[in-house]
């Protein structure tokens, strides 16, 4: 396929679907598509990117289209497998969708510790809530009857990649849903890179 896009820059992974513990970034190289993972740091903003060693691909020998400019859909064969009882399983063909976007820097403002320090409502197709930073989010009945197992919660980090604000949600200390920003100020914040359509939603500030 004759790419029709400028495919420079990094792109971070917006599916549903990893195929790495940790979040993923693509970069292009000529033909090549090479990839990183992004690791937390403990305390700290900003991610640190690892290179994956031994793992590329051919951009010829994969079948992808570009959603927008700036979404790119792979499309990859694999196996899905299904339980049907305790003793009973199947597993088919199936064509698995892996979207990337591409980063672009945030367009910010007010400084990092500001954003941190405010609230915005989230709303996307039927989903709603808060999005506040650096807090438990499950109430306490419910992580008293847990902390036995060793439950550490649900919370919300501002994490960055180069010059790009990332919001990113922690469920038990594994990374969940991950939103880049691309505008953000006091009174809304614009994200992108959510798994299907709409791809962008507007965060209001709640005072």
């Amino acid at each position: 396929m004759k790419l029709s896009t400028n495919i420079d820059g990094k792109w971070i992974n917006a599916s549903e679907m990893r195929p790495f513990r940790d979040l993923d970034i693509i970069t292009f190289e000529n033909d090549k598509i090479n990839y990183s993972v992004l690791e937390s740091t403990e305390n700290e903003l900003n991610l640190k990117e690892k290179k994956v060693e031994n793992r590329s691909e051919n951009l010829s020998d994969l079948k992808f289209e570009f959603i927008n400019p700036s979404r790119i859909r792979f499309y990859r064969k694999g196996k899905k497998h299904t339980v049907i009882k305790e003793t009973e399983s199947k597993t088919e063909d199936k064509i698995f969708e892996h979207d990337y976007v591409k980063l672009i820097p945030t367009e910010s403002k007010i400084s990092e510790s500001r954003i941190q320090l405010l609230k915005y409502n989230f709303e996307w197709n039927n989903e709603k809530g808060v999005i506040e930073f650096n807090k438990i989010l499950d109430k306490p009945e419910i992580l008293e009857m847990l902390k036995k197992s060793g439950y550490a919660g649900r919370k919300i980090l501002l994490e960055k990649i180069d010059d790009t604000l990332l919001i990113s949600t922690y469920h038990n200390n594994h990374k969940g849903l991950v939103l880049p920003i691309k505008e953000i100020d006091e009174v809304k914040a614009v994200l992108y890179g959510l798994p299907v359509e709409p791809f962008e939603t507007i965060a209001e500030r709640i005072d």
